[in-house]
């Protein structure tokens, strides 16, 4: 007898598969209009394209930046899960999560080089090092992760060429290609908190902190495992499958302890500090705070504690559209609303820098869908040997 989930995955599959050339539509024109604005963008510089000024200097492609730099996290969080800790149960998560995480660390690249005044001398971290600058060991991590999530996707694409002995190759190295990416994502995911250690007259003291860095690193991993099942829904359904039992609700239940983490690590921080008051205060700021904890961790924390609710499936979208929205708002705000400027200064972002923005997020989003959709590279291929 077809259980109702089987029924509703089925349906679900059609209807995505009915609704994909639609899909690629909209992806399309927006890659294209955003190639179009970031062209544009870089012959009028940043003065004629953008709003940025001396009093904002950090505009939405840094929040946009940061914000995807945590939701790239699925890549090294679910390499950590399979690879070091053996959780196979997993695997069928891997795949997806980091092929996301390898876009979105395109997407970053691609967005920071819109964002710097001088982008045909993108390359000088590379040449003249200053090892006291944070920018400068992140600009190093996420190339060489960058590097790494090639290496980690490598299987898929060789062995959809039939390539053997590349495949063999890469597969064997796993295990410390993922201890290498582990490591570079642990040093530049915590590095991003310490960016904003250098303002301490600048920001918000309720996002403000000496432990930033921490608490950067516990969200970048709460928010790869959520993204990490998001993709994995998003690939099962696009190939007409059907879920795992026990993936997404596994990850599910390491998602609500981590968040327990860092609801303690953030509230205990703001007790100690004295900033309680601020919290209560009920102006812009706390608001803004409130949302991002309740909304953003609380909120989809306690329903994956709850047994029942981490077994279903609206309940697992949900959750984990709600912690990515929670540290999305944690960047956005620390980058831009918790800034504090002189007075009279505004920040309204010109409609390049939106344009750009939108469409490269959606060439990359359409780069991730047409994979899983036609090329279906999550398939494992470790059948191949050497000499077929």
């Amino acid at each position: 007898m077809i259980s109702k989930t089987s029924v509703f995955l089925k349906e679900s599959s059609v209807v995505l598969v009915k609704s994909g050339g639609v899909i690629i539509g909209i992806l399309l024109s927006l890659t294209l209009i955003g190639l179009v604005t970031s062209i544009g963008r870089l012959a009028m510089g940043l003065g004629a394209s953008t709003a940025l000024t001396d009093a904002y200097p950090w505009g939405i492609w840094i929040g946009f930046d940061f914000a995807l730099i945590a939701f790239s996290g699925a890549g090294f969080t679910m390499a950590a899960v399979v690879h070091i800790l053996h959780m196979k149960k997993f695997q069928p998560a891997l795949r997806p999560a980091l092929l996301a995480g390898l876009l979105g660390y395109v997407a970053v690249l691609m967005l920071l080089l819109l964002d710097l005044g001088r982008p045909d001398r993108f390359y000088h971290f590379i040449i003249f090092w200053n090892l006291h600058s944070p920018l400068f060991e992140i600009s190093w991590c996420v190339l060489l992760y960058t590097t790494i999530l090639l290496i980690e996707i490598s299987p898929d694409l060789f062995g959809r060429l039939n390539w053997a002995w590349p495949v063999n190759v890469a597969s064997r190295l796993m295990t410390p290609v993922a201890i290498i990416g582990i490591t570079l994502s642990t040093l530049h995911q915590s590095t991003l908190g310490t960016l904003y250690l250098n303002m301490p007259h600048r920001i918000h003291p309720l996002w403000y902190t000496p432990i930033l860095p921490l608490l950067f690193f516990v969200s970048s991993i709460m928010a790869g495992l959520s993204m990490a099942i998001i993709a994995y829904k998003i690939s099962i359904r696009a190939q007409g499958k059907e879920e795992r039992c026990g993936v997404a609700d596994g990850l599910a239940k390491g998602i609500a302890w981590v968040a327990l983490l860092y609801v303690l690590l953030k509230l205990g921080d703001i007790v100690m500090a004295g900033e309680l008051p601020a919290l209560l205060a009920l102006d812009m700021a706390s608001l803004l705070m409130g949302l991002e904890l309740v909304v953003g961790v609380i909120l989809p924390m306690i329903l994956f504690f709850i047994p029942a609710a981490r077994k279903n499936n609206l309940a697992q979208w949900f959750a984990s559209a709600l912690i990515l929205f929670g540290v999305f708002m944690n960047r956005f705000t620390a980058t831009v609303f918790a800034q504090k400027a002189p007075p009279g200064a505004a920040y309204s972002p010109h409609i390049l820098e939106w344009l750009s923005t939108i469409g490269l997020l959606a060439g990359v989003i359409l780069a991730w869908y047409l994979a899983v959709r036609f090329l279906e590279i999550f398939k494992i291929r470790v059948s191949i040997k050497a000499g077929h």
